[in-house]
């Protein structure tokens, strides 16, 4: 879709491009969405021309695929990228020659030999899993320059370390870094997270949570549990892909 003519809705809807709330985009910037999405106001994708399913109150400064979908509260640092597709490791080459022929550098080839593609075979590439794609949960922080595998689950406070290589799941509130990404620890205990994912705090606006005890976990999770009768849910309106046609 051509940026100027979802502008006005993006706007009325909260979603943002930069920092200051300032444009970046050109009128005729392509902006990339998939039919999934699902998007929260109040939310800001500050790299790139790609849309996908977020929720309130998160940011990204990397571009990810338009299949993602993430929570509330989440942090996204520069320099996140996301693996391709897998290679055929498992034959003898691994070169994508043997099943994209439209490449730009073998179909070239093809046309200056005056050879067609059904002169050799074209394979398919193994099966590969099913694509759930990139689930990011509520109050994530994934740190800069990181790598994700294409199929992952960041739970919901999860953390993770600058530079790291992530090609396994992260439980929630789990600090994970390195090269292939590791457990260095959890944010709390066993018992604290519990009661952290029972609450659902991120149910709330940001208001409502820095009222609270932030700085005390315990301290915190008992406010919340005397107050969650009290607060209201925030509950906004979702933009959906059929409403930007």
């Amino acid at each position: 879709m051509l940026y100027h003519t979802i502008q006005k809705k993006l706007q009325q809807h909260r979603v943002f491009f930069t920092v200051n709330a300032t444009e970046r985009h050109l009128d005729d910037t392509k902006i990339r969405i998939h039919r999934s999405l699902k998007l929260e106001p109040y939310t800001a994708f500050l790299q790139g021309n790609h849309l996908w399913s977020m929720g309130s109150f998160s940011y990204s400064h990397s571009v990810l695929p338009i299949t993602t979908q993430m929570g509330r509260y989440c942090s996204i640092a520069k320099g996140v990228s996301v693996l391709g597709i897998r290679h055929p490791l498992e034959w003898a080459t691994t070169s994508s020659s043997t099943y994209d022929t439209n490449f730009s550098i073998f179909q070239s080839f093809l046309e200056d030999q005056k050879l067609d593609s059904k002169d050799f075979k074209v394979r398919q590439l193994p099966k590969q899993q099913p694509e759930q794609g990139l689930i990011i949960g509520h109050d994530v922080w994934i740190g800069a320059n990181c790598v994700l595998k294409r199929n992952l689950n960041v739970g919901t406070g999860a953390v993770i370390a600058a530079n790291s290589v992530v090609v396994k799941d992260v439980p929630p509130y789990a600090i994970v870094g390195g090269n292939p990404a590791k457990v260095l620890r959890y944010r709390f205990s066993t018992e604290q997270i519990s009661k952290l994912l029972q609450s659902q705090w991120w149910q709330y606006h940001f208001v409502d949570i820095q009222n609270l005890d932030i700085e005390n976990i315990d301290d915190f999770l008992e406010q919340i549990k005397a107050l969650q009768s009290s607060l209201i849910i925030f509950s906004p309106k979702t933009l959906q892909f059929s409403e930007l046609l």
